[in-house]
């Protein structure tokens, strides 16, 4: 085929993404545009809008009481504290392509309360076209309240707590520490690490396409089950039998005389238990 020297030559197609860039950033180039390529990877950052504002709050609790944290992007953080107090830190950032439009993004959000003197519910409230807009909470709550955590696309911390733990979490990580009551926590997209300082109550621990990873006292009484499908299963430091089963491995086995039920399971993972 002959092109006339006056008409448009195409774009060879090894030359295409190279123009589609050169188009996007020319289109782009009021709010700035990064481009990194990487194994033939292509990916932009072009959010260079920024604002914040941070929200700091006080609320009595009831000795047992409950505090409930629900998270639509963004990592949770609970500690152990005073008694009869819950203390809330959290910063609300906006981002967009350019700050007048992350201020807006930022109005538009709010921490909804709920406070009774037994029940304090936090709930990050968004509209459904304010994807830019990510909270941190750090919350610290008494020892003995019982904590429920809901979030995505962000790590779930807890620490130092004695009562009830619920952590429920998408596309992020649950990271437990020194806890001594029950714990019921699942993570999808991520691994869950548990170290208990205690085992007094039933423990379950769940991880679809991650890890789980549990370390429990060497002299712990409790009854252990562990199930992992397409994964594997490791005991240390803990007279536990072998895991049975190929595709899928369980493995059952009474700790020091048996005591409250700990129950992991994982899909696409490993679980590691370890006595220490």
């Amino acid at each position: 085929m002959r092109y006339s020297p006056l008409a448009p030559r195409p774009v060879p197609l090894s030359l295409r993404p190279l123009s589609l860039l050169v188009g996007v950033c020319v289109l782009s180039a009021l709010g700035g545009c990064d481009v990194t390529i990487k194994d033939g990877d292509v990916s932009f950052n072009q959010l260079h809008g920024r604002a914040t504002r941070e929200l700091n709050q006080k609320y009595p609790l009831a000795a047992g009481g409950t505090v409930e944290i629900i998270n639509a992007n963004g990592p949770i953080e609970v500690t152990a504290g005073a008694d009869g107090t819950v203390e809330l830190v959290a910063v609300m950032e906006g981002r967009a392509m350019t700050d007048t439009r992350a201020k807006e993004i930022l109005s538009e959000a709010r921490i909804e309360e709920s406070v009774t003197p037994e029940h304090i519910k936090l709930t990050t409230i968004r509209s459904q076209r304010n994807g830019g807009l990510e909270v941190s909470y750090k919350v610290t709550v008494p020892q003995n309240a019982r904590v429920e955590m809901t979030g995505n696309n962000g790590t779930l911390k807890a620490d130092g707590l004695r009562g009830h733990v619920k952590a429920m979490v998408m596309n992020g990580r649950l990271e437990l520490t020194g806890l001594r009551g029950s714990v019921d926590a699942a993570s999808v997209n991520g691994g869950v690490s548990a170290k208990m300082a205690e085992v007094t109550a039933r423990v379950r621990l769940e991880s679809t396409n991650g890890r789980v990873e549990l370390e429990i006292p060497k002299e712990t009484k409790a009854t252990l089950n562990a199930r992992a499908v397409n994964g594997g299963i490791s005991v240390t430091g803990l007279s536990a039998q072998e895991a049975s089963g190929r595709r899928i491995r369980n493995l059952e086995s009474v700790l020091n005389g048996g005591g409250p039920e700990i129950d992991v399971r994982v899909t696409n993972g490993r679980i590691t238990i370890l006595g220490k």
